[in-house]
């Protein structure tokens, strides 16, 4: 059982505790607002993510499993339809002088 004494301590202790409280969560913040400043040669990297395709993504083409960036042209179709757009004749390229 408790004494007299002891009881009229627990407002003191809770005030006590309530004051240890306060400074904690005041020391918590400051410590949240005011990091640690890293060592400047450590970088941060983000972490790595593996990202699934969505099923119905290729079950829609089903060429998309295959080589999904492979041209369908052919080396020489690739060649006339690059030659076929005229070029940029507005274009006004003047290059720095070469220091010599």
């Amino acid at each position: 059982m408790m004494g007299q004494d002891n009881i009229n301590q627990v407002p003191v202790i809770q005030k006590t505790v309530k004051k240890l409280t306060k400074m904690v969560r005041k020391l918590l913040n400051e410590k949240e607002r005011n990091p640690k400043p890293e060592d400047p040669g450590v970088s941060t990297r983000v972490p790595l993510t593996d990202l699934a395709v969505y099923s119905g993504l290729i079950e829609a083409p089903p060429s998309i499993e295959e080589d999904f960036f492979c041209t369908p042209l052919t080396e020489e179709e690739m060649k006339e339809e690059i030659h076929s757009c005229p070029r940029n004749s507005s274009m006004n390229y003047h290059p720095p002088p070469l220091n010599d």
